[in-house]
């Protein structure tokens, strides 16, 4: 081969291999220094609840990552579980399997016991029987206990040496059907179906639950958690803090006569609020408290009042929280107020070459619609951005070193600094293709002097890359899946490996890829431990309700997403112009398309029916009021 050609060559080896550096360098940020880190174990503790205004109030202190949610509850919650375990039951077989799901209650704390007493104490009773018992019933009657009983079973049948018919439920008081959560059916159909998840009908208190609120917990601290409430009643607090699970119920709580409201109730640091309130006559002289997170940031002396006097007072707070407001005399606290300071962040999720994506979030929650002014330095010039669903997108060529986007949002500007370490493209050929181009030289020159050799090229498959390896501790990953499903917007919708790739990508390798199988091996080892658990390709928390049914959710609202398809979610069912999409069990007010995993599963359910329920359902299919669809066929239907 000529001289010349093997000069080529290696000019275009070199040009090849600059390039990777320099799309490297532009697009994945270059590798970073691997830093060990000291973890602390995780910790929550409740350390002050309360009422504010109309709201029900939690402080407390944590430390890891995970989440904390706070319910208002118009009965006294319980972690006493029993489950009855009745040989006259009609078709349960599957008690063992319900067994199982509601024994992952005692990681929160619960005592779950399984029983086959026919006496109903305090707690809450689970009772899969399909009839109702006549213990049970005689004590829903007469008030025997304060308990709350979950019954799998009709209405109308009762278990009293043998089964009978009596419309036994109809004929509660109302006071007596508060104590009941009845579902139709026996267990066998219940579990089945999936419809509901019994463990979370329990952990959070569905028959009771008034409202409830949750708030992502990162780092440590203490912070303040509050959710509306009654006149009076109880809060709960479930926690997942890294490993750290659990449960705290708060003892009767009653709201003040007497409500301070500031307007408005809800502001950013920079705005302020005005607090114009009214007492009567007071017992001795009266003060105004202001607390946040459990410390008093304020206290002032009012007045005695002998008669309505009225008390103005202007609120500004730097720091963004929730701040409880109490007026006090002799007598104790006679008035309270919550105000609430909204917490505006701006920070930078990625960047591709000079592209910068900036997440955009109040109070953890991403921005839906809003404008942005953005500049870069003091150079005063701005140009105007869309926020959508929490992602501001815009291009910039930035300066070497440091460099701060100015961002005008709700009327102040936030600064985002970014230090950049991104070099030019022309720079990046002048800095590593000189050298090149001088070793080039010396080699042609040299093999000018020297007499010329003949050599045979092998050429591989494949380049060789470098690959580093990393070991993920087990609560980095199960961060990185609740973090992605957070960044995303997704809630509690179960997510796909390569969802939790980008996440793992985004938080432990700094941008870098990961092969495939490191995902799903991952992935299998979450599950292997408990830890997630998985449907077809969908990755879940255990706890988050039946994964079946949560799986088959988000592909039936994927697939009317591509179809182009208008939809609303409600009750649980996909409601279009022309249908309601569901399962099983559900109740439809149009027309029905009932999906189903497989052929195999419709005809299991439809074994199932009654003579009389099987020609209902021929009726109506004929009659194009129903329709059942296998999951990779419902794109046939939209």
């Amino acid at each position: 081969m000529k001289l010349l050609n093997i000069v080529i060559i290696l000019l275009a080896v070199m040009v090849l291999a600059l390039g990777a550096v320099v799309g490297l360098i532009l697009f994945a940020g270059g590798p970073e220094e691997l830093l060990t880190e000291t973890t602390s174990e995780p910790a929550f503790s409740v350390l002050e609840v309360g009422t504010a205004s109309d709201q029900g109030f939690a402080v407390y202190n944590f430390r890891g990552e995970g989440e904390a949610t706070i319910l208002s509850l118009d009965s006294r919650p319980s972690k006493k579980l029993t489950i009855v375990d009745d040989s006259q039951a009609i078709q349960a077989t599957r008690f063992d399997q319900l067994v199982d799901e509601l024994r992952e209650l005692e990681k929160y704390g619960y005592e779950v016991v399984v029983t086959n007493k026919t006496t109903i104490n305090e707690g809450v009773y689970v009772i899969p029987t399909g009839a109702i018992p006549a213990y049970a019933l005689f004590n829903l009657q007469q008030n025997v206990s304060d308990a709350t009983v979950i019954y799998i079973g009709e209405k109308d049948l009762i278990l009293s040496r043998g089964i009978k018919q009596q419309g036994w439920y109809d004929a509660l008081h109302e006071e007596q059907r508060k104590r009941i959560v009845q579902f139709d059916g026996t267990l066998d159909d219940f579990v089945e179906q999936g419809n509901t998840s019994l463990f979370d009908t329990i952990l959070m208190m569905n028959w009771s639950r008034t409202d409830n609120s949750t708030r992502s917990l990162e780092g440590n601290g203490i912070t303040t958690s509050t959710v509306g409430m009654g006149d009076k009643g109880y809060l709960r607090i479930i926690y997942h803090v890294d490993d750290l699970l659990g449960v705290y119920d708060s003892p009767k709580l009653q709201l003040a006569d007497r409500t301070i409201n500031p307007e408005p109730e809800s502001a950013f640091p920079w705005e302020r609020s005005t607090l114009l309130f009214s007492l009567n006559k007071t017992n001795g002289t009266a003060f105004l408290s202001i607390k946040k997170d459990g410390k008093e940031v304020m206290r002032k002396l009012l007045r005695r009042v002998s008669d309505e006097n009225v008390f103005l007072e202007k609120l500004q707070y730097g720091e963004p929280g929730d701040y409880i407001i109490t007026a006090e005399d002799n007598s104790g606290v006679i008035a309270t107020g919550y105000y609430h300071v909204k917490d505006l962040k701006i920070r930078l999720l990625s960047r591709t070459g000079i592209t910068y994506v900036f997440g955009v979030t109040v109070d953890g929650e991403p921005v839906k619609n809003a404008d942005a002014f953005v500049g870069v330095g003091e150079s005063g010039e701005k140009k105007r951005f869309f926020v959508n669903d929490g992602r501001l997108t815009l291009n910039a060529d930035l300066e070497q070193g440091l460099n701060v986007f100015k961002m005008d949002l709700y009327g102040t500007t936030i600064s985002v600094p970014y230090q950049n370490s991104q070099e030019n493209v022309f720079e990046l050929y002048i800095k590593y293709l000189t050298p090149g181009l001088i070793l080039v030289a010396l080699v042609y020159f040299g093999a000018r002097m020297t007499r010329r050799p003949t050599y045979k090229l092998r050429f591989g498959d494949s380049v060789s890359v470098v690959r580093q390896e990393i070991r993920v501790p087990v609560n980095r990953a199960v961060e990185s899946f609740r973090r992605i499903r957070s960044d995303m917007n997704l809630g509690k919708t179960p997510i796909t490996p390569q969802e939790f790739a980008i996440s793992l990508k985004r938080y432990l390798t700094n941008g870098s890829d990961i092969t495939e199988g490191n995902v799903e091996e991952i992935l299998k080892n979450l599950v292997k431990s408990g830890r997630l658990e998985n449907y077809r390709d969908y990755y879940q928390f255990p706890g988050e309700g039946d994964i079946k049914r949560n799986s088959l959710c988000r592909v039936i609202r994927e697939k009317l997403i591509q179809s182009g398809t208008m939809f609303d979610e409600k009750n649980g069912k996909f409601v279009t112009k022309d249908c309601e999409i569901g399962f099983f069990g559900q109740n439809f007010s149009k027309k029905a398309v009932i999906v189903v995993e497989s052929k195999k599963e419709a005809q299991h359910h439809l074994s199932s029916l009654s003579d009389a329920e099987n020609a209902r359902l021929r009726i109506m299919q004929a009659n194009e009021q129903i329709e059942i669809v296998p999951i990779d066929r419902l794109e046939d239907v939209l």
